[in-house]
């Protein structure tokens, strides 16, 4: 577990880390709505050279960035059925070169 005071706290923590994070690995991240899970994965694209914008892909269900290494960011909120998230190419993404993000890995651990 994580506790930081700001958002800026939290962005400057996990650019601080971002060296940590290996191209063709999968990480999840928990925490309750609002936690800072996206303002967390903004920090670790900082670090990683990216200085676009980073939004939440609640809606959109998966973002990519070019990074450093390419980041992708998946958000299983909104969408718990794993049939939808196969059709979407959750596996490829899992099979991939990328850094994997997931916020909310639990909904679709089985």
């Amino acid at each position: 577990m994580i506790i930081t005071n700001s958002p800026e706290e939290t962005i400057n923590y996990a650019k601080s880390i971002s060296n940590s994070f290996k191209p063709g690995n999968v990480y999840g991240l928990r925490g309750e709505l609002a936690s800072g899970k996206t303002t967390f994965i903004k920090g670790l694209l900082l670090g990683l050279d990216y200085g676009n914008m980073v939004n939440s892909p609640t809606f959109t269900l998966i973002n990519e960035y070019n990074a450093t290494h390419n980041v992708v960011h998946i958000d299983c909120y909104r969408e718990n059925n794993i049939n939808r998230w196969i059709d979407l190419g959750i596996l490829e993404y899992f099979a991939s070169n990328s850094i994997t993000i997931i916020e909310w890995p639990d909904i679709i651990a089985p």
